[in-house]
């Protein structure tokens, strides 16, 4: 066999795979030596090391930034809707901090706009990127904005972030659902709750709903943690199905 096509088999691999895709998949990088007698699980496995190992696609870096806060007692969420972006990476405690990941594969052409949605919204924002963005990402995103890197499995800290100073507290509000906002604040009309509430408090509720939102998907994720293969992990948390259904046989 040649080399292995990594990009080919990120993109053929998806965590719902049944076992004899998960086998062609395996065998058209590896070649069939390379399969006799692995379980689903342990094709599974051997894809996802694989990938996280060559591939650098951002599923690792979440992976790594997952790591970092599980043992922290925040609440944590992917893919969070800002303004017209998605956040990649979110965890709120005591505060708000926001995560967008370019990997080495990924382009910053849009970090721009994104870096303007997010610190409209949360509080501590922080680029996370393959060291090759390290000199583009300084010159695309603010000053208070935090960089970081990963070294192997090693997080350097190139740039700490600053508290935003554009908190933007209709920005905020829409985050929330209608439904978030009448629990909250007992209507869900955006000027009616910014003549009644001081930005402060529509940044504490904000937090507040954040973390109804998401804590029980991210507790079944803890809760599941070392079952859980590295690449799959935003599928375990969007869907929250047990990992031992998935992975067997």
């Amino acid at each position: 066999m040649g080399k292995v096509d990594y990009t080919a088999l990120a993109k053929s691999y998806n965590t719902l795979h049944y076992r004899q895709q998960l086998l062609q998949i395996v065998e058209a990088c590896y070649g069939k030596c390379k399969t006799d007698g692995l379980s689903k699980y342990q094709l599974h496995l051997k894809i996802n090391k694989a990938l996280f190992s060559n591939y650098h696609g951002e599923e690792s870096l979440k992976y790594k930034l997952a790591t970092t806060f599980r043992k922290k007692g925040y609440v944590a969420a992917f893919e969070v809707r800002a303004k017209n972006s998605r956040a990649d990476f979110v965890v709120i405690n005591g505060d708000s901090k926001c995560f967008e990941v370019k990997s080495k594969i990924d382009t910053l052409r849009r970090l721009g706009k994104q870096s303007d949605d997010y610190h409209r919204i949360f509080e501590y924002n922080t680029v996370v990127i393959d060291a090759k963005h390290l000199r583009e990402t300084e010159c695309l995103v603010p000053a208070h904005y935090g960089i970081w890197y990963f070294e192997g499995k090693k997080r350097v800290e190139y740039r700490s972030a600053i508290k935003s100073p554009y908190l933007n507290p209709l920005a905020q509000l829409e985050v929330l659902t209608k439904k978030e906002r009448l629990s909250l604040f007992k209507t869900a009309v955006y000027t009616e709750i910014m003549g009644e509430y001081t930005a402060q408090e529509i940044n504490e509720r904000l937090k507040i709903a954040l973390k109804k939102r998401y804590e029980a998907r991210w507790s079944f994720v803890l809760a599941h943690w070392k079952h859980i293969l590295p690449i799959d992990l935003q599928f375990f948390f969007n869907t929250n199905v047990d990992p031992l259904l998935i992975y067997q046989d």
